[in-house]
């Protein structure tokens, strides 16, 4: 058990290292990278930032909790569901990345020539790079079998995108007007046809 155990761990982090293979070699271009906000953003970049940054600490942190019998909920099944989930999220965050291009950026921002993507995964749903995020994360503590990892990742990542959602949406909506709102009508926001 200690074996598997151990196995889910080390997959757990395999989950952010290729979260962070993805921002380096995918992300392109420096807008694409730049943290500058501008008047779209509304505070939610910094939200998201402080949300990641406390699961960076908490979800590798993990196993260590469990080692102190702090939290420890092990489970072969749900180590798997949660690895599963992770390569979803992974999975989905390339082709996010990979369809918009160069308008991913970090922070809200309009781009020289900014366009409307509704190709690829983005056919389905709007914020698929969001989705990935929660995925990774909650995939990633459900895989280290801990609940207080897999408790925070949902309330702290859920009231974060929402707002960031909220806010980008605005934007989008001043961007590209009828276009957008007509796109939000035939696409749902994380998940396709429920939500």
């Amino acid at each position: 058990m200690i074996e598997i155990r151990m196995t889910y761990y080390i997959c757990s982090y395999a989950l952010f290292v290729g979260f962070f293979l993805i921002e380096h070699f995918i992300r392109k271009g420096k807008d694409t990278k730049s943290m500058s906000r501008t008047e779209f953003d509304k505070g939610s970049t910094t939200f998201i930032s402080i949300v990641m940054g406390i699961a960076f600490i908490i979800v590798p942190l993990s196993p260590l909790l469990n080692s102190l019998k702090i939290g420890m909920f092990f489970s072969v099944w749900v180590g798997a569901v949660g690895v599963v989930i992770g390569v979803l999220g992974l999975l989905i965050r390339y082709f996010a990345f990979s369809t918009l291009g160069r308008f991913f950026t970090r922070t809200l921002r309009e781009t020289d020539e900014h366009n409307l993507v509704t190709s690829g995964i983005y056919r389905y749903i709007r914020h698929p790079g969001y989705l990935s995020d929660i995925l990774i994360f909650f995939g990633a503590s459900l895989a280290i079998g801990n609940l207080i990892s897999m408790i925070v990742v949902p309330v702290l990542f859920i009231p974060a995108y929402i707002y960031r959602i909220k806010t980008e949406e605005k934007m989008l909506i001043k961007i590209f007007g009828d276009s957008y709102i007509t796109y939000q009508r035939t696409t749902k926001r994380l998940i396709p046809y429920i939500f």
